[in-house]
C-alpha cells in the first residue's frame, strides 16, 4: 500500500510540474540558468544599442544607505541593469580577442563608477567580469577568455 501511495504522490507531482512548465504558460521570455536555478530574462534584445551602452554604466549614490560615509558612493542604477541585459542579449561576444569585447563594450574596471567592480559569484579563470549592481540585485556577466579568444559568456543574478 505504501508503494502504491507513494507511486501515485509522484506520477501527480510530475504530472503537474510537466503541466505547469514554461511551455505551457508559453511565457515570451528567454530563460537562463542562474546557479542551477532557472532566470527570467523580460529585457530581450536592444533596440538601441548605443544609447543602452551608455546607460548600462550608469551609477546613482547610495542613498539608501545608514552610514552617511556611504552615501557618497555609487552603484548601478535599476535602469543601468535593464540596459546590461539588453546589450549582453544583443552583442555576439563569442571568437571576440578581450581588447575587442572592450571595444565593443567598454573596459569592466574602468567604465564604471560602482562601487561593486568585483565579481559577486566566482568567475571561471581568466573570465573578464562584468558586474552591474543595485546593492540590492543585478547581473554578473562573465565573458570567458580560452586561447586569447570569448569562448562563451556566462550570465549570473545577483540577488
Amino acid at each position: 500500500m505504501r508503494r502504491l501511495w507513494l507511486w501515485a504522490t509522484i506520477v501527480a507531482t510530475g504530472g503537474f510540474a510537466v503541466w505547469w512548465s514554461p511551455e505551457h504558460v508559453r511565457l515570451p521570455v528567454t530563460w537562463f540558468v542562474d546557479r542551477g536555478r532557472p532566470v527570467v530574462n523580460e529585457d530581450g534584445p536592444s533596440a538601441d544599442l548605443a544609447t543602452d551602452r551608455q546607460m548600462m554604466w550608469h551609477t546613482r549614490p547610495l542613498t539608501w544607505a545608514s552610514d552617511p560615509a556611504a552615501r557618497t558612493k555609487r552603484a548601478s542604477t535599476p535602469e543601468a541593469i535593464e540596459a546590461a541585459s539588453r546589450v549582453f542579449n544583443t552583442v555576439e561576444l563569442v571568437g571576440l580577442t578581450p581588447d575587442e569585447v572592450v571595444g565593443r563594450l567598454g573596459d569592466p574596471r574602468a567604465a564604471s563608477d560602482s562601487i561593486y567592480n568585483f565579481p559577486f559569484w566566482p568567475p571561471p579563470d581568466g573570465a573578464m567580469v562584468y558586474r552591474f549592481d543595485t546593492g540590492a540585485y543585478g547581473w554578473q556577466f562573465n565573458v570567458v577568455i580560452e586561447d586569447d579568444r570569448v569562448a562563451w559568456v556566462e550570465r549570473h543574478w545577483i540577488h
